[in-house]
């Protein structure tokens, strides 16, 4: 681990009662609709899947992205996004 090079120290996810969801590191928003949420953050791609989900808060400034809805996971992908072979596989 001596050679990873994230940076760990701003990076905090929170779910509260899989109503809502709270994400400190969010760099970049890639897709998001009302099943899926798919965004960059300081550890790499984080996917959140559900119902009726909806950005609440988006500030790219300050790396926070909050959401509301029926949430049911919350995914990292490490692999990097590349003609649009992950976007398939995380949302069929």
């Amino acid at each position: 681990m001596a050679d990873d090079k994230r940076n760990y120290s701003n990076h905090k996810i929170i779910i509260d009662e899989r109503e809502s969801i709270t994400i400190n590191g969010v760099t970049e928003v890639l897709s998001f609709d009302e099943e899926g949420i798919m965004c960059s953050s300081t550890l790499g791609l984080i996917v959140i899947r559900g119902n009726n989900l909806h950005i609440s808060r988006l500030d790219l400034d300050a790396e926070v992205l909050s959401a509301e809805g029926s949430i049911n996971s919350v995914e990292y992908a490490d692999e990097p996004i590349t003609g649009g072979g992950i976007l398939k596989r995380l949302f069929r």
